[in-house]
């Protein structure tokens, strides 16, 4: 029986009929594909995760500078988050991958990052850290509804949403600032936190974190609408 031939580049189906074989994926095909709108996003999420890095090495050494780059570099992540933005419409690069890279660098460097950095100074009690909990979740779940609703919300005259529901999540770099005075001042430390602490059935509570816990209410929050520039 003489032997059949493919041609190349395609194979053959069961019922012997030739079809094109699928293209063989290139290495670092999705890096290749990052526009530079997505690498000044990735800058975001490096500068956040680079703060939590610094204050786990605070925590370790007790040197204050590594607590003040910690604090430092969330600002930095602020403009990164301002400006990959601003690089996707100079472009024309704006995209889907591009907009959930930005939700997952701006949970590190808005979430993850301000709560370890509270729980190095000393925000370290029971309470202190369900509070930082809930701060962090309410990061995640503001970001999700925004990234569910934002279709919806899109004005169509001007192609953009006009408003966020609740507080953005880029301003709890406002508690990171805070915590930059703080250090400045050396109020820092289980027992040099301003507003003191609670003992509450053998668990502490520093009155301080409740800052977050009012930032995250108010990311979370329906009814408070912040006109979006």
């Amino acid at each position: 029986m003489p032997r059949k031939t493919v041609t190349p580049g395609s194979v053959r189906s069961d019922s012997g009929a030739s079809r094109a074989s699928p293209a063989k994926a290139r290495h670092f095909s999705m890096v290749r594909e990052f526009s530079w709108a997505d690498y000044v996003t990735m800058l975001n999420g490096a500068s956040g995760s680079t703060s939590i890095f610094a204050s786990l090495k605070y925590v370790v050494t007790g040197n204050i500078w590594w607590l003040y780059a910690a604090v430092l570099l969330q600002p930095a992540a602020f403009f990164f988050d301002i400006m990959d933005g601003r690089v996707a419409r100079w472009l024309k690069t704006d995209s889907a991958l591009g907009r959930e890279l930005d939700s997952l660098s701006d949970i590190i460097s808005f979430g993850v990052a301000p709560a370890v950095l509270g729980f190095a100074i000393g925000l370290q009690g029971l309470f202190d850290v369900v509070v930082l909990l809930f701060f962090v979740n309410c990061g995640v779940a503001r970001l999700a509804r925004y990234n569910v609703t934002a279709e919806a919300n899109t004005d169509p005259s001007k192609g953009k949403v006009t408003f966020f529901e609740g507080t953005p999540i880029p301003t709890t770099v406002s508690i990171s600032l805070m915590i930059l005075y703080f250090v400045h001042k050396e109020w820092i430390g289980d027992n040099m936190l301003p507003f003191g602490k609670i003992i509450v059935g053998g668990w502490t509570l520093h009155p301080l974190v409740l800052i977050y816990g009012l930032s995250g209410a108010l990311m979370i929050s329906r009814t408070l609408r912040i006109p979006k520039l």
